[in-house]
């Protein structure tokens, strides 16, 4: 299956399991958030992590059920990493994620939440075939709501893309929800 079109079944699935929340749950509070850090891959196990500049961006939606709030998030983001500054070694391509979300309250403006889901991701190579991996995305973090609508988060998380393919990103960003 395509990539994007596996993206987008994910997405779906999530949106679905949003709709069977409890009736108590008050309509979904939605968000975009732009990201960027550090992002560490082992894109050829045994010559050791390439690191790069990630970006990206990211939609979700939270439910608040009073103590905690349950969310989904998708996201899309790209690196500046290269396996060596060569012509023809590996880049990193495209990434991709899918995920369930748990936040509980610090304080009324702060939270800290973990996540687990569905991770993509594409590594371009003139020498051969791209690899495409398709594994899981597990991490943690923590948001503060800085005015209104307006939030800062920091999260750390880890991806297995199978094929010994493993990454690592040490991200902040800011966002807006509505």
């Amino acid at each position: 299956m395509n990539p994007q079109y596996r993206l987008i079944t994910i997405g779906a699935a999530l949106a679905a399991l949003g709709s069977a929340l409890p009736a108590q749950a008050e309509a979904p509070q939605l968000r975009v958030a732009a990201i960027a850090g550090l992002e560490r891959t082992d894109a050829a196990p045994g010559t050791g992590a390439q690191d790069g500049f990630y970006y990206g961006v990211q939609l979700g939606a939270d439910w608040d059920l009073g103590s905690v709030q349950v969310g989904v998030e998708g996201e899309l983001g790209d690196s500046t990493a290269a396996a060596l500054n060569l012509p023809g070694q590996p880049a990193q391509g495209l990434f991709g994620n899918a995920a369930v979300r748990l936040a509980v309250s610090l304080t009324g403006r702060s939270r800290v939440f973990v996540r687990g889901g569905y991770a993509y991701h594409k590594i371009n190579s003139t020498l051969g075939p791209d690899f495409e991996g398709h594994g899981y995305v597990v991490g943690g973090g923590a948001e503060v709501d800085l005015a209104n609508n307006l939030f800062v988060r920091g999260e750390y998380r880890f991806s297995n893309y199978g094929q010994s393919v493993r990454g690592q990103h040490f991200v902040g960003g800011v966002g807006l929800r509505f």
